[in-house]
């Protein structure tokens, strides 16, 4: 059947006036076009109505001047755009388009209209970004009205969106944090707050999925513009996150409705300079997955339990930003200026309280926030959003691990717009948590976590008093002692100790000094052990720098590979996507267990080269592992002879004590009464025989035995 062309025009010129009548944009053409340009331009237009929000169109500047230039030599958008190094938008070589504020003028490629004619379905599918080259023709002329509809108004400038976004006000210039982002839909979001607002709006329209895979920046824009574009969406907030552990790391559920508290947890200064003001990181007080409930004696569901999650310390997590050189001596110049990269790490609490209070004899501090249950979702978005995109510059000054901890909070919360502050220490992110009445510092309700530092100054004492005379006990004295003391010292100090000692014939004063004998022998042990801790965490930071500033090829290949192994940026760890990864492309169990037993392989091979490397530092390893050895075989032999001869003295003290009426009588009530049972241990001297070394049940059997003889 053949259409005239008179006929033809007709049902174009009706298709036009159709589309024309659902466009709402205030647009007006200024270049000309055919009539086919015309109907796709007014179809694309229409769809970019029923796609922004009804506040963004009624807020648009009036009479928008659209205009079609040339603005590359490209005839349509480049197919290329999801290869490294492609056109993106205004970054390269590829230009989409700009909207002019002092003109109120909107030109766009001609490109971009030649995409639009091609439409929808014979459009050429990308990997990327808005999945077609039609759709990224769409999003250019939604993401242009946004920069319209944002220069009007002055949206992005705003303070609760530059944080929400991830940017740092300056004093001339607004600049994004995350310096390189490990799963960003389009790097164009980093340029300048502007088009990080612009992009998101994109995404936020047009991506049914945006609210899953950016939680916390789609609820900013779904509460500012007073819409959910796709509340029937599919689908849901993926709540896994890599937890960083000795091994690598290890995929977690940071599972919303088993969240008790957050806490701010704060860990005391340390020696280096790196660590000298504390160290700033959020715990998340998670209850275990099930419990046993005392009132129906049954097993059930974790909820937030109260106070009783508090004991479930082994679900606890620690959200830390940290250099991605964790273990690295940190280079101070390169730390003053940002040389290394910042991320957002998972912890598990355990194993954050042994590095401090064990390896560095830090004290931790926990500090309960209030928080409501919809600030601790808000949090726990923000946190999945960070964990899994960004990686900022770690600056020792001016974007430390406090300016990093507090502006997650203030960019979770909305509350946190009262007041304007910037803490760069520990302590002072804590006083200004207790202005803006997040937490309160004098009401006792924070917990402790001391390191052992009593117990080691005593065992420093008991051991090295000797060596020790003019020191101060403290824990100055202590750390100077581990860093400086010599192997062969310590070994000398032991041996001295460990000589041949005539005991008094008294059986009584030679109990009490072999019990001092045995403590001062384990004061020895405890000692070289936790040097041995000390020294092993100081060696571990050494091997991260020298591999960080290798000039070695060979190392360089094998920690390149380590690296693909243990996919460090989380880009190995899921498939294709942007933000927080789906459920749906998370690798399975088998991909995980691939490449854990891939990264056990790599670590071994480091482990060799580590040991040429560092040969000086894995021998004094090695002789302190030596110490430890003689240390302890010599203390389980005084034990050994110690417990013989108690219980010698033991059943003579009682054989003396029957000789008395009234202590025998204390000896016979004994068998079947505690009361008097404690009574003999203070005739037998409470401090040789404690419970530790004789049992109530072993007491009483002798006690048995003597009576009976």
């Amino acid at each position: 059947m053949k259409i005239t062309s008179t006929l033809v025009v007709l049902v174009f010129s009706l298709l036009e006036l159709q589309v024309a009548m659902s466009n709402d944009l205030p647009i007006k053409l200024k270049t000309s076009l055919s009539e086919k340009e015309k109907i796709a331009l007014n179809y694309a237009l229409a769809e970019v109505t029923n796609i922004l929000p009804v506040k963004v169109i009624a807020n648009l500047p009036k009479d928008i001047e659209l205009k079609f230039k040339n603005l590359t030599e490209h005839n349509n958008i480049p197919s290329d755009i999801c290869n490294s190094g492609a056109p993106m938008k205004g970054a390269q070589a590829f230009v989409y388009g700009e909207y002019n504020k002092s003109k109120n003028e909107l030109v766009l490629n001609r490109a971009v209209l030649n995409e639009l004619i091609i439409g929808p379905t014979d459009s050429k599918r990308i990997n990327c970004q808005h999945k077609s080259l039609y759709e990224q023709a769409i999003s250019t002329i939604v993401h242009e009205l946004t920069h319209a509809y944002d220069f009007q108004n002055n949206i992005s400038n705003s303070q609760e969106f530059v944080r929400r976004a991830g940017f740092k006000k300056g004093l001339l210039i607004t600049k994004s944090k995350n310096n390189d982002p490990m799963r960003s839909a389009d790097n164009y979001e980093l340029v300048n707050i502007a088009e990080a607002y612009a992009v998101n709006m994109e995404y936020f329209t047009m991506d049914s999925e945006f609210a899953c895979r950016k939680p916390a920046l789609f609820d900013y824009y779904k509460r500012s513009l007073e819409m959910d574009p796709y509340p029937n969406r599919q689908c849901a907030v993926n709540n896994t996150v890599m937890m960083s552990t000795s091994s690598g790391f290890y995929p977690i559920k940071l599972d919303t409705s088993r969240v008790y508290r957050i806490d701010y947890l704060m860990a005391a200064p340390g020696k280096e300079l790196s660590s000298g003001f504390g160290h700033s990181m959020f715990r998340i007080i998670i209850c275990a997955p099930e419990r046993l409930d005392p009132i129906s004696n049954r097993i059930i569901p974790a909820t937030p339990y109260g106070k009783k999650c508090l004991e479930d310390k082994l679900f606890h997590l620690v959200v830390s930003y940290r250099a991605n050189v964790e273990d690295a001596t940190l280079n101070y110049v390169k730390g003053l200026f940002g040389g290394y990269p910042s991320m957002l790490f998972i912890l598990n609490f355990a194993d954050v309280l042994d590095e401090y209070n064990g390896d560095e004899l830090r004290d931790v501090v926990s500090y309960p926030l209030k928080l409501s249950s919809k600030d601790k979702s808000d949090f726990i978005n923000k946190v999945l959003e960070e964990h899994w995109n960004y990686r900022g510059a770690y600056r020792f000054i001016t974007n430390n691990c406090a300016v990093e901890s507090f502006d997650l909070l203030k960019s979770s919360l909305d509350r946190s717009e009262e007041k304007n502050l910037h803490s760069l220490s520990p302590k002072g992110v804590l006083e200004d948590l207790d202005k803006l009445e997040f937490l309160t510092i004098k009401n006792g309700s924070e917990e402790l976590f001391k390191a052992r530092t009593e117990q080691l100054l005593l065992a420093l004492k008991m051991a090295y008093s000797h060596n020790l005379a003019n020191a101060k006990k403290d824990k100055k004295a202590l750390l100077k002692f581990i860093d400086e003391s010599t192997i062969s010292e310590r070994l000398r100090s032991f041996r001295e100790f460990a000589a041949i000692v005539e005991l008094p014939n008294d059986m009584h004063a030679e109990i009490s000094l072999l019990k001092d004998r045995l403590i001062k022998a384990s004061s020895f042990s405890v000692m070289e052990q936790q040097i041995l801790r000390s020294k092993s965490a100081q060696f571990r930071k050494k091997a991260a720098d020298l591999f960080i500033n290798t000039k070695d090829e060979k190392i360089k290949k094998i920690l390149a590979e380590s690296s693909e192994a243990q996919k460090l940026d989380f880009k190995g760890l899921s498939s294709n996507g942007y933000g927080v990864p789906l459920v749906s492309e998370m690798l399975t169990k088998e991909n995980i267990d691939q490449r854990a037993a891939l990264s056990k392989e790599m670590l071994e091979t480091l482990d060799v080269t580590l040991r040429e490397l560092m040969g000086v530092e894995f021998k004094t390893l090695k002789e302190i592992n030596a110490n430890i050895l003689i240390f302890n075989s010599k203390s389980l032999a005084i034990r050994k002879n110690y417990r013989e001869r108690l219980e010698i003295y033991t059943k003579q003290v009682l054989k003396n004590l029957t000789l008395d009426d009234l202590n025998r009588t204390i000896l016979i009530n004994a068998l079947n009464d505690a009361q008097s049972l404690s009574k003999v241990r203070d005739l037998l001297d409470r401090n040789l025989v404690t419970e530790k070394e004789i049992l109530n049940d072993k007491l009483v059997k002798l006690i048995q035995e003597t009576i009976e003889n």
